[in-house]
């Protein structure tokens, strides 16, 4: 990827699709459009700062697009509340939002917490009329693939979360998905009890970024020339291993002829820590994968590091001029 490591507006110019009155959708850069492009913020769910910069950085995504397809993908959202979502953007009634954040609480398992934090990423998908996606597996078949196998998930579901089977064995197999699982995914297991494994964690992890992607796909192959925005958890976007690394195959698989790659995703870590990094220091980490033996699966943080405010130099192993 060519795209830069640190956020200046001027990224909207290579990510947004324009019409120029010709029916023919281009980049701001008068490059022809990939058939989608997806742009993933990476969050912190419980930090309503995030949700705001990501709205804001949203705002300047959506003002070029009039008349062409945007959707808002919620990562945090199971894919059952689809309809809910879709119902939550034409109702015209008062108590719309509470209605909504309750049947995400208890119909979703969602955390009333992250429901109320991300509330206006939904007030502002519906004052800008764009589509919803839920996104996520089942709550019950997270707990199935991490206390039994992935084998055990409802195997209908399962079709939903995984459409591209063979690709998604593979993964597990090559040498830089590997090293981002060692280097990233697996640093934030947890043991949810006294038999819990990292490989369970693994195997959760993994289906849910699937999912994630599959849905994200689906949407994207329905609907030409769409731009779909992402909120995602930080450590899922990270390094480019999560459903950011995995939307361009998956809709490839749907449909062969679909024109999209890799540049046709952008990463943006909101708020970033050094910690979220998995930095030892107090420098944020830039790369995974600066060991001789792996530099050929060097792999960036991400496209963009994006922040409420100027953050402190010393968190900054090295600047760039973003003019």
């Amino acid at each position: 990827m060519n795209k830069g490591v640190f956020g200046a507006i001027d990224f909207v110019q290579g990510i947004v699709q324009t019409d120029n009155g010709d029916g023919v959708s281009r980049t701001e850069k008068g490059k022809k459009a990939y058939d989608a492009s997806c742009v993933f913020m990476g969050v912190d769910y419980k930090d309503q700062s995030d949700s705001m910069l990501a709205i804001s950085i949203m705002s300047d995504i959506v003002k070029p697009r009039r008349g062409l397809d945007t959707a808002l993908a919620l990562e945090f959202i199971p894919i059952s509340l689809q309809s809910t979502l879709d119902q939550y953007l034409t109702s015209s009634k008062p108590d719309a939002d509470k209605v909504l954040v309750e049947a995400l609480v208890t119909e979703g398992e969602v955390s009333r917490d992250i429901v109320e934090t991300q509330l206006p990423l939904l007030q502002f998908a519906k004052m800008k009329q764009l589509s919803l996606i839920a996104c996520k597996p089942q709550p019950l078949d997270i707990q199935v693939v991490r206390k039994e196998g992935l084998q055990n998930v409802n195997q209908e579901r399962r079709v939903d979360y995984v459409m591209d089977t063979q690709g998604f064995i593979e993964w597990t197999q090559e040498p830089k998905n590997r090293m981002y699982s060692e280097k990233s995914l697996l640093k934030d297991f947890e043991p949810a009890d006294e038999k819990d494994t990292p490989g369970k964690f693994f195997a959760e992890r993994i289906l849910v970024h699937e999912a994630v992607a599959s849905a994200i796909a689906r949407y994207a192959v329905r609907h030409p020339k769409t731009l779909i925005m992402a909120i995602a958890p930080l450590r899922d976007v990270r390094f480019f291993g999560g459903p950011n690394g995995r939307v361009v195959r998956i809709c490839k698989k749907i449909n062969p002829q679909m024109v999209i790659d890799e540049e046709a995703v952008t990463t943006i870590l909101i708020n970033p820590s050094a910690e979220e990094t998995l930095s030892q220091s107090r420098f944020l980490r830039l790369e995974i994968g600066t060991k001789p033996e792996l530099l050929q699966y060097q792999t960036k943080v991400a496209d963009y590091l994006w922040f409420s405010s100027m953050p402190k130099v010393n968190m900054l192993p090295r600047l760039m001029n973003g003019s």
